[in-house]
């Protein structure tokens, strides 16, 4: 199976020409949403959604990146996957439980203020589903499979947006029928792939059995023990966290607040597409890099592709702060004017985003899950208090800031955050610490000067004002053969010299005529 498995590149580009394919469908989806839901509504969808799913992220505790881990580099042990359909069952139970609780008044008022409680076991049963395609996707990924894993969900994703924008134009989109879409499309993805997964394993001719001797539960029990009860710690913090701060914004400031945050979330989604695609499959390499005890091949893959990451996240993220009015009339229309601050400022969030899955991997891989832990528990600490000092009113010491608020300390807090979790990194990985910081703040300018002077050059030039869709299109066209050329010309600005970059274009040329080539 190992020696059929398609290069990193191609893996890459594939998970990449699927995100390519996805944006659109994306795009469409959250263009419709918050059109057909209104801002109070979508507000609610949101924020159910958002807790039900940071409570399937505490009970993971690190438990579906361990048997990320462990299925990379034993590719044809399908007891893990017995095993780890015990700790799904057990996700699902607990997230649907948690949703019955919240049907009781007084606990529903107190954790869903203002939200209709009948919307928890609807979004109990989506954050679940939502997890479980995650964990199937990445166990594609961990055996090789990528290239059929990313043709299942660019399919699926395409017949999913056509039965949302059915149901839009018929009139029939409500909250009702958005989960009902929403459950078809992520059982159909499970289901693709699962299907993948068989093949894969067939054509390997490993042996599929599930069922597993006590000896064998109590073996990969405490194997998934070791490894996740320090992250337990971190992922309780984090659940606490961001259920919290959330909480906080529904509180004080209300549904409509919670639905200017979820579209900037949104946007901020949509520009990490691309560099998302990447993430899982260089920590597949860290993990097998650590099991040969090559602390070198770490360093150098975190040297080569973190400031080629977060060009990308940049890309797509300047553009998106210096457009914002257009891209807020263009998904949630009038009612959302006031989103158009949140958007810009949650359009930095990937740039960091795309550092910290990385950072993160490094500890993920060489099981130093103590140091997520630990950092997670001061991340709280000032986390909260930022979350605090920037949502709360005026009478309880804060500043009332609402959705604006909430995006500037998600930025800040998660800046500050990777920056530590990469100086960590580079004491027992070899990479430089200053020259990925350096390298973060001079690269960031640059995009950010193109992209404002692509907008006022073409609004001076009268194709019309911040909100023309237009002007929007050409404006990022002349954005992107702008950086396309600033690429060309300064290859330092992904992390390359002159020399890398000559190599990588010949490599491309070489290898496009292979794309066609069977997975």
């Amino acid at each position: 199976m190992q020696n059929a498995t398609p290069t990193l590149a191609r893996r890459y580009a594939f998970k990449l020409l699927a995100n390519l394919a996805s944006v659109p469908v994306y795009l469409l989806m959250e263009a419709i949403l918050p059109r057909a839901l209104g801002p109070q509504m979508y507000g609610n969808y949101s924020f159910a959604t958002s807790v039900f799913q940071q409570l399937s992220g505490f009970l993971d505790m690190g438990t579906s990146t361990c048997f990320y881990n462990a299925l990379s580099r034993r590719q044809r042990e399908t007891g893990l996957i017995g095993f780890y359909m015990r700790v799904a069952l057990v996700v699902l139970a607990v997230c649907l439980l948690a949703a019955l609780c919240v049907q009781l008044p007084a606990i529903g008022a107190l954790l869903m203020p203002n939200v209709p409680l009948w919307l928890a076991p609807l979004a109990a049963l989506w954050a679940f589903l939502t997890w479980w395609g995650r964990v199937l996707r990445s166990m594609n990924d961990a055996v090789g499979a990528t290239v059929s894993s990313e043709m299942v969900r660019t399919v699926v994703s395409l017949l999913a947006v056509g039965l949302l924008c059915l149901l839009f134009v018929a009139g029939w989109l409500n909250i009702g029928t958005l989960f009902g879409q929403q459950y078809l499309m992520l059982a159909a993805t499970a289901l693709g792939y699962w299907g993948v997964t068989r093949s894969c394993w067939q054509r390997g001719g490993a042996e599929l059995h599930f069922r597993l001797t006590r000896s064998e539960l109590r073996a990969y029990g405490r194997e998934f023990f070791d490894y996740s009860h320090p992250l337990f710690v971190q992922a309780l913090l984090s659940f606490l966290m961001l259920t919290a701060e959330r909480w906080m914004l529904q509180w004080f400031d209300g549904s409509v607040e919670q639905g200017f945050f979820a579209l900037s979330q949104k946007v901020s989604m949509a520009c990490f597409l691309f560099v998302s695609a990447m993430t899982p499959l260089v920590m597949r390499e860290f993990s097998i890099a650590w099991g040969n005890k090559d602390r070198v091949a770490m360093g150098r893959l975190f040297t080569r592709f973190a400031p080629l990451l977060y060009v990308t996240a940049a890309y797509f993220s300047c553009f998106t702060l210096a457009e914002g009015p257009a891209l807020v009339a263009l998904f949630g229309g009038t009612h959302f004017a006031a989103a158009v601050l949140p958007v810009q400022i949650m359009a930095l969030y990937p740039l960091h985003q795309a550092y910290g899955q990385l950072a993160g991997s490094v500890f993920h891989a060489t099981g130093r899950t103590k140091v997520l832990r630990n950092m997670a528990a001061l991340e709280c600490v000032y986390g909260f208090a930022t979350a605090w000092f920037l949502l709360a009113p005026h009478h309880l010491c804060g500043l009332g800031l609402g959705a604006v608020g909430l995006a500037i300390k998600t930025v800040c807090v998660q800046m500050v955050t990777v920056n530590a979790y990469i100086w960590l990194a580079s004491r027992f990985i070899p990479l430089n610490f200053w020259r990925n910081v350096v390298h973060q703040v001079w690269s960031l300018v640059l995009l950010l000067t193109l992209a404002f002077c692509c907008r006022q050059a073409t609004m001076l030039l009268g194709l019309g004002g911040l909100e023309s869709l237009s002007r929007f299109l050409v404006s990022g066209l002349a954005y992107t053969v702008c950086v396309g050329l600033l690429c060309l010309g300064v290859p330092a600005v992904m992390g390359l010299s002159r020399q890398e970059l000559r190599e990588l274009l010949r490599r491309a040329c070489r290898w496009r005529p292979h794309l066609s080539r069977a997975d």
